[in-house]
């Protein structure tokens, strides 16, 4: 059974951690042991431990054995890019990631002086071998998305309502045009109810008087030639209303039916 030390909490330091592996034998609870030499030795080894020490230990050991397998296959991947490509191709397939990389487009044309200030190389080299004209081009197709559509299938039924497209106006019927033809026009109401038969006409009237909150005309016998309501007779003949002898002869020029 190992032997386990009790902590003097008088004398314990929270820095400082004890161990008894080496411990010498047991002994009772709360027992002091004796120096017996001069500089005050204590009977347990006493092992003192950093955690930052421990960890940077590890760390360090983790982070060399990682760094030597990859750097070995960054020089085998180097080696054969190498052989495969030639520095124009390398540099060109270089400055086309740094292209597609940029968040900002108008950042673009300035991957020149990026890879020149990384690599080394001047700008008109990086331009003369990788390609200028092409990388105006793609920057040219990058700052014009509109041309990335695509259309919809007309066959397609959208269920939702935010994206259902909205319902079809109804068409104009016969009614609504001719009423708008009617409202359009500069006649005055009294020819048109002058040009309407007996039954039409008291059926007009009829509707027009039993309106109960909203009368539309007033139920008053009007002149068919001038609209007056004043001294109305009416012709033996039709039957249409006059109030004068003006109006009398010109009904019986032009709109007398008999």
């Amino acid at each position: 059974m190992p032997f386990v030390e009790e902590i003097n909490l008088k004398t314990h330091s929270p820095d400082v951690y004890f161990t008894s592996v080496n411990a010498a034998g047991p002994s009772g609870r709360n027992r002091i042991t004796k120096t017996t030499t001069a500089s005050g030795a204590r009977n347990n080894k006493r092992v003192n431990y950093s955690l930052s020490d421990l960890e940077a230990k590890i760390y360090a050991q983790k982070g060399s054995t990682d760094a030597e397998p990859q750097n070995s296959s960054f020089i085998t991947t180097t080696s054969t890019a190498l052989e495969r490509y030639t520095p124009q191709e390398l540099l060109k397939s270089r400055r086309r990631f740094m292209e597609l990389d940029s968040e900002n487009p108008q950042d673009i044309k300035d991957v020149a002086y990026l890879m020149s200030s990384v690599t080394g190389i001047s700008k008109d080299r990086i331009d003369a071998s990788s390609g200028s004209g092409q990388g105006t081009g793609s920057t040219s197709n990058v700052n014009r998305p509109g041309r990335n559509k695509f259309e919809l299938p007309k066959n397609m039924e959208l269920m939702y309502r935010s994206t259902k497209p909205p319902a079809v106006k109804k068409k104009n019927t016969n009614r609504i045009v001719a009423l708008k033809k009617t409202l359009a026009s500069k006649r005055p109401l009294t020819s048109y109810l002058d040009a309407l038969d007996q039954v039409n006409r008291s059926i007009v009237f009829h509707n027009v008087y039993n309106k109960k909150f909203f009368k539309v005309l007033p139920v008053i016998t009007v002149c068919s030639i001038c609209g007056g309501y004043n001294s109305i007779s009416g012709c033996v003949n039709c039957g249409n209303k006059v109030c004068s002898l003006r109006c009398f002869n010109l009904h019986n020029d032009t709109r007398c039916t008999n």
